[in-house]
């Protein structure tokens, strides 16, 4: 796995399970190959299953190369690049976090800065009843005071309860398949419920936050928009880098460099 992770908890306020790279080469095959759409794909290796070596055009590559290049790009553009790069990177420290468990997740964003929830997982019991509801936000930024205040909006929005109706479908289409919608049916009163909702919050942290009472002020007010105890409901995913845009733009022509190598040769 290209990840290793430690807890550094920060209770009452926050459980925050940090992770680190250990292999950029192989982060940047699987980002590459999410890039190209084939998120299932790299979650089944993750999962050591069996895979099929997905089929993809030249085309494709192309197309994958130039949203990932900053070459022609304004700073907002690459900010908003560097962002999906991060919610994929996030997106694949969630699924290897929760590999042992019956964990079902929304699929990374397709392109840099669409809109919507960047990511709600579920994870069900032995008896296929829902145990948590996750609600994910992932940021990458330089201005983290701006950004925090942010998110605890969104999160207090979901729980004063005005997104409802987007968590009944969005874990709907997650787990509508199972028993023949069996599951579905048995849980869907449960999505309402709040005490089963947990948050986390995926950023990016730089020197200023890297000791204990320095990442408790990072996420001040966390507590204010999500109640109870932190290691049932608040949780973060950080991810240490003090020239975050700099190692992006590195990370990005790494996977820029595995996609060339998957073109087909001209014949």
């Amino acid at each position: 796995m290209p990840f290793n992770f430690n807890d550094c908890d920060c209770s009452p306020l926050v459980i925050d399970n940090e992770f680190y790279i250990n292999d950029e080469d192989i982060l940047a095959q699987h980002v590459g190959k999410i890039v190209l759409g084939h998120f299932a794909h790299v979650k089944r290796i993750i999962l050591t299953l069996s895979t099929t070596i997905p089929i993809t055009e030249n085309f494709d590559i192309e197309i994958a190369i130039k949203r990932l290049s900053s070459t022609g790009k304004e700073d907002k553009d690459i900010e908003k690049r560097d962002g999906w790069v991060f919610q994929i990177i996030s997106w694949l420290a969630l699924i290897v976090e929760n590999k042992e468990k019956r964990f079902y997740c929304q699929q990374p964003h397709d392109a840099p800065a669409q809109h919507g929830l960047d990511g709600i997982a579920v994870i069900l019991n032995n008896t296929h009843t829902i145990e948590n509801i996750i609600v994910c936000e992932d940021k990458c930024t330089e201005n983290h005071r701006v950004l925090i205040p942010r998110i605890w909006e969104e999160f207090s929005e979901f729980e004063r309860g005005d997104h409802n109706n987007k968590l009944v479908s969005r874990i709907s289409a997650l787990i509508e398949q199972l028993d023949e919608g069996n599951v579905l049916e048995a849980n869907l009163n449960s999505i309402y419920s709040k005490n089963i909702r947990k948050y986390r919050v995926g950023i990016n942290r730089n020197n200023t936050y890297q000791t204990q009472p320095q990442r408790k002020k990072l996420f001040k007010g966390y507590d204010s928009c999500v109640s109870g105890i932190a290691p049932h409901r608040r949780f973060a995913s950080t991810f240490y880098q003090d020239d975050i845009r700099d190692w992006m733009e590195q990370f990005s022509l790494k996977v820029i460099k595995y996609l060339e190598t998957q073109k087909k040769a001209d014949v």
